[in-house]
């Protein structure tokens, strides 16, 4: 495991152990196993998205935002290319699924 990996690791478990600390906290000391459980794995989850962003954002290659109802391709200056247009309205999905 190299010095970047150990980085990684150590990040994740600070972010599973805000996440079930605030879980507990949310929950006024009442939360059970399952409930700091699933806090931990949002917080671990919430901390990589954004370091993830973060180191992104350092790179020449550009991410893709959304702002309202469009998509753009963000440049590591910051300025933002329209991509495209994002479906409005219900999606076109069937309210009732056959699954025999």
């Amino acid at each position: 495991m190299n010095q970047d990996d150990k980085e990684v690791l150590k990040t994740l478990i600070k972010g599973g152990l805000l996440g079930a600390g605030l879980t507990a906290l949310l929950k006024n000391g009442e939360a059970d196993g399952e409930d700091l459980t699933i806090g931990a794995i949002l917080g671990a989850a919430a901390v990589a998205a954004y370091q993830a962003s973060q180191r992104a954002e350092k790179t020449d290659v550009p991410i893709l935002v959304q702002e309202g109802d469009s998509l753009y391709w963000k440049d590591k200056s910051g300025n933002m290319t329209f991509f495209k247009k994002l479906p409005s309205g219900k999606h076109s999905s069937p309210s009732k699924f056959n699954l025999s």
